[in-house]
């Protein structure tokens, strides 16, 4: 250690001086308390002596400078002096003294305040080191915690979330949510709604939610299916967490023109579908293992389906807000949660929500992370018709300026996700790509209608039972994977129309075909027909030849607005 000996008695620095230095350690030699003070400022010794009275600046007062310059640092200061009047001594202690030896100094009890000072010292020192370390460990974790909020930012797309029919909330229980609210449309309008709680909280299941954004925010802009992106999801759980990690999930794809809900609920608690006069219409339970946990050939994407025919709530959360406790071990509930957004119009029913749980927490803390999202089931926001425009001469087929096409056998139609696809090539074309919502529908009804109708012969009339959709898809499925024979082919080609880019879609399968004449009566506001009749609504020109297997839609994109 470093001692600094402050004596105005050169016989006692001397003494005592060369005794401290037999035993090993450095000496600092002051005459007096306002030298001691600056030799202290220059050398930062470990350790202090020091003469209780002593000319210019006596011994307590020294040390209370000491002590200033040092801060938070610990220098021990232990007075040497004659003075044996307890209450001296103890205003010296108080004012800034650690400890103190009476004259004549006894060298035996010198040698042990000053080993035991050593130990402390040491100790001090590993305790300002560790100090230091966790500082340091501190400041590199919020920098992690800056940065992964800043990616979690960027891949959660949060200007998505400003969907008019989407109102959410997330409250992390720590500086980083593990659940995860994700909102996009498809290019048809569909809205699809993601909301994951990852295992825990903070980092580590922020990270556990991450891998699902990538595979949600591409393939719905691509137009797959909510079953396809399921199943795409569950594959980058599986490969990227570590053993052990799965993520509950709800999957919500919300289709505003035909007023038709789907979900599949892996873990979440139950979605709930509140009317406008509060009443619960609908209740979709977890039905399935959350991802992560089963093998990708073990995963059900069985989802549910319902219409809805009047304005309504559809209500989904995350364990952490029905388990929030109060300070009495109360747990909010859903009945809470219903009586704050139940029969509330969307966004004041989220307010109601957030005012309720803070209200009902009264200060304490949640232990978990609390999200919440509301979609407004409006069916006056279903996309409104347009009216086609007067086009009174089309060009001719031959003209094309460009030509794509696509033959598709039984292989084909089962593994390949055929509108996706041709919407990739698509979306290339400058003159196309402002109406990718429009060709998307269009493509999307004529070759589902080649499909379903056409080469697997299925009947709309099999929708019209209350599980009617279940049984329709579940036939589909089974009718798509005995197909043995046939094809349907896709031709899209862009023609020139007076300055205007204009797209011919051809769809020609090679089933039976349909009576023409039940196209007469097909209208858009009903159930059935829907998909035709928006058809027609959108393309100058919807013509059908033969028996009906082969359809020619004419589209012609609106004028770019400069």
């Amino acid at each position: 250690m470093k001692v600094l000996l402050a004596d105005d008695a050169e016989v006692v620095r001397l003494m005592i001086g060369r005794f401290v230095e037999s035993l090993g350690h450095e000496l600092i030699l002051a005459s007096d308390g306002l030298e001691a003070v600056e030799r202290y400022i220059s050398e930062q010794p470990d350790m202090v002596l020091m003469d209780m009275l002593m000319p210019r600046l006596d011994g307590p007062e020294a040390g209370c400078r000491i002590k200033a310059a040092a801060g938070a640092r610990w220098v021990p200061i232990v007075l040497v002096t004659a003075v044996e009047e307890v209450s001296k001594l103890a205003d010296a202690m108080e004012t800034g003294a650690d400890d103190y030896l009476l004259k004549p100094v006894n060298l035996r009890m010198l040698e042990a305040k000053i080993k035991a000072i050593e130990r402390t010292v040491a100790l001090n020192r590993q305790v300002r080191e560790q100090a230091a370390k966790l500082a340091e460990y501190y400041d590199h974790a919020e920098e992690e915690k800056r940065v992964a909020r800043h990616l979690m930012e960027q891949l959660v797309s949060r200007e998505r979330l400003s969907d008019p029919q989407l109102h959410s909330w997330i409250a992390p229980a720590e500086s980083l949510s593990g659940d995860l609210i994700a909102a996009a449309r498809t290019p048809g309008g569909v809205l699809h709604l993601m909301l994951a709680d990852g295992i825990g909280h903070g980092l580590t299941a922020a990270l556990n939610v991450l891998p699902l954004t990538q595979p949600f925010y591409a393939m719905s802009e691509r137009g797959f299916s909510l079953g396809d992106i399921l199943l795409e999801m569950h594959r980058k759980v599986r490969q990227v967490l570590p053993a052990g990690r799965f993520v509950a999930l709800a999957f919500v794809a919300v289709d505003f023109a035909k007023q038709r809900i789907e979900v599949w609920n892996g873990g979440i608690p139950d979605l709930r579908l509140f009317g406008e006069r509060g009443e619960l219409l609908k209740r979709w339970p977890s039905q399935h293992l959350p991802l992560g946990i089963l093998p990708l050939s073990e995963l059900s994407l069985k989802t549910e389906r319902f219409a809805y025919q009047q304005r309504a709530n559809l209500v989904l959360c995350s364990d952490g807000l029905l388990e929030a406790r109060n300070q009495l071990g109360e747990a909010f509930g859903t009945a809470r949660l219903a009586l704050a957004c139940a029969g509330q119009p969307p966004a004041l029913a989220r307010d109601r929500t957030v005012a309720a749980l803070t209200a009902f927490l009264d200060g304490a803390r949640c232990h978990d992370d609390v999200s919440l999202a509301i979609v407004d089931l409006d069916p006056r926001a279903s996309r409104p018709l347009p009216i086609a425009p007067d086009v009174s001469e089309l060009p001719s087929l031959a003209d094309a300026d460009w030509r794509y096409a696509l033959s598709l056998g039984p292989d084909e139609l089962r593994h390949l996700h055929t509108v996706p696809h041709i919407m990739a090539f698509v979306a290339q074309l400058p003159p196309l790509a402002q109406a990718r919502a429009d060709i998307f529908l269009v493509l999307t009804e004529l070759f589902v209608n080649a499909l379903d109708h056409g080469l697997l012969e299925l009947s709309s009339a099999l929708k019209n039972d209350a599980d009617g959709m279940d049984q329709y898809l579940q036939e589909r499925l089974r009718r798509l994977t005995q197909l043995k024979s046939g094809r349907i082919d896709i031709e899209l080609s862009g023609h020139d129309l007076g300055g205007r880019n204009m797209l011919l879609i051809r769809v020609v399968d090679s089933g039976k075909g349909f009576d023409l004449t039940r196209l007469d009566g097909l209208d858009a506001q009903r159930p059935s027909g829907r998909g035709i009749a928006l058809v027609r609504a959108l393309c100058v020109s919807l013509r059908f030849y033969g028996s009906g297997n082969t359809v020619e839609a004419c589209y012609l994109p609106e004028p770019a607005h400069v």
